[in-house]
């Protein structure tokens, strides 16, 4: 993730109207640091509780392969999808797919059925995940955020059935030489630019809601750094907790300078980030297999950040092999992505089985979407709910994400990361 597009790539599952549109200009970053800027997790402990004790078999219940749509290229925040497949599999380079036996992630043997992960976003034609679902049956799940989800529900409808992410992934990031935010009303009051996606929920969302103003927000953001360094930082873009901290601070050259940031969950908008989702007529024809599916997600997210070398590799060896249609994306990137999910409560436990969904919390946020969506011209019906977003009936409740020992840092506040060129 060295150029604009895996910058943009981070940015733009928040944009549901605009994407295909963007035009990205690639930009020159300097070789990876593997210095990590949060700390030694080696003492992290991260188990599961389940009472599987024999790999499940797949055969005969789900389709052979089980196809997955990603929403972007290769990427660690794909690890519970990508932790499913086994080493060694096929890699199409035509159309970036990766084949290979899927494993029942408590035992690491094959379910007798193999898993096909299909690269989104420019592999895919910038179309989002259910347009993807909706347009090719064939694929059984998807991965997106919930916003997504409600935003595209009257054209193409998804029920999320696994949530791999507790918590969103959505910054806004500044440099804090020139501002000394300490909250979302500090940026507001600044009048600083906020450059963001057209579409993005999120960010209209905060303004709607009063969390910033709407003559602050400038929508031609195309996801490169180019302004922000133009500007000594002077603008606040919106991101990825899991990225651009990263690469602002080690690998784009022309910055490579501390910036802060602050997780836009604090705002009470916190849709469910890499949602597994499926069209009601999959979730209809194949319950039987999303019954045994559903909980080797669950437990694969939780075996990825126990141990997520394997599929580090194999990630990075896909964009490579894929012609880095994404982004050039490194291990150095991978790493600290993996250390952030867990800092910043990104992946962690919610209420129920690990990977299940606050129902209450789907329902605030359609409250939530409404004014952005009618403006949007994307109005929902009356009778629009929290049961056409999402289910738990495939979750196993006695998984259970149970100890991450830290550090974390202050989700509800301001996150620091110190560039290399701070020495």
């Amino acid at each position: 993730m060295k150029k604009t597009p895996a910058v943009t790539r981070h940015l733009r599952r928040g944009a549901t109207v605009v994407i295909a549109s963007l035009a990205l200009a690639a930009i020159a970053i300097a070789p990876m640091s593997s210095a990590s800027t949060r700390g030694s997790h080696a003492s992290a402990s991260l188990t599961a509780h389940t009472t599987a004790v024999k790999t499940v078999s797949l055969k005969g219940i789900c389709p052979n392969p089980v196809k997955i749509a990603t929403d972007w290229t290769p990427e660690a925040e794909q690890g519970a999808y990508y932790q499913l497949a086994a080493s060694g599999g096929t890699t199409d380079t035509n159309n970036k797919t990766y084949t290979a036996k899927l494993l029942d992630p408590n035992t690491g043997k094959s379910t007798g059925v193999k898993v096909e992960l299909l690269a989104g976003g420019p592999a895919l034609g910038y179309q989002q995940t259910p347009e993807v679902l909706a347009t090719q049956p064939s694929v059984l799940l998807g991965a997106d955020d919930s916003d997504t989800a409600i935003a595209t529900s009257q054209t193409t409808p998804v029920v999320g059935i696994v949530a791999p992410f507790n918590n969103s992934v959505h910054i806004l990031f500044w440099n804090p030489a020139k501002y000394s935010f300490k909250s979302f009303a500090d940026i507001k009051a600044s009048g600083a630019t906020v450059l963001y996606f057209s579409g993005t929920e999120f960010v209209e969302y905060m303004a709607g809601a009063g969390f910033l103003s709407q003559s602050q927000l400038d929508s031609s953001y195309n996801g490169s750094p180019a302004r922000f360094v133009a500007g000594g930082g002077a603008v606040v873009p919106q991101g990825f907790a899991t990225a651009e901290p990263y690469l602002y601070t080690h690998e784009t050259p022309a910055w490579d300078q501390t910036i802060s940031y602050m997780l836009t969950s604090s705002t009470g908008y916190n849709p469910y980030s890499e949602m597994g989702e499926a069209t009601p007529t999959n979730i209809k024809k194949w319950g039987s297999c999303f019954k045994k599916l559903v909980p080797m997600i669950q437990q694969a997210q939780i075996s990825y950040l126990k141990s997520p070398s394997r599929i580090n590799n194999l990630i990075v060896g896909l964009n490579t092999a894929y012609g880095e249609v994404g982004g050039n994306y490194d291990l150095a990137v991978a790493k600290y992505a993996d250390k952030t999910m867990l800092a910043d409560r990104i992946v962690s436990q919610g209420p129920g089985g690990f990977g299940s969904f606050s129902i209450p919390r789907i329902s605030t946020q359609i409250i939530q979407l409404r004014p952005v969506l009618n403006t949007n011209g994307q109005s929902l019906p009356a009778g629009y709910n929290a049961s056409n977003v999402v289910t738990n009936k495939f979750i196993n409740p006695k998984i259970k994400f149970r100890t991450y020992k830290g550090p974390y840092n202050k989700t509800n506040g301001v996150i620091t990361v110190k560039g290399t060129a701070a020495g």
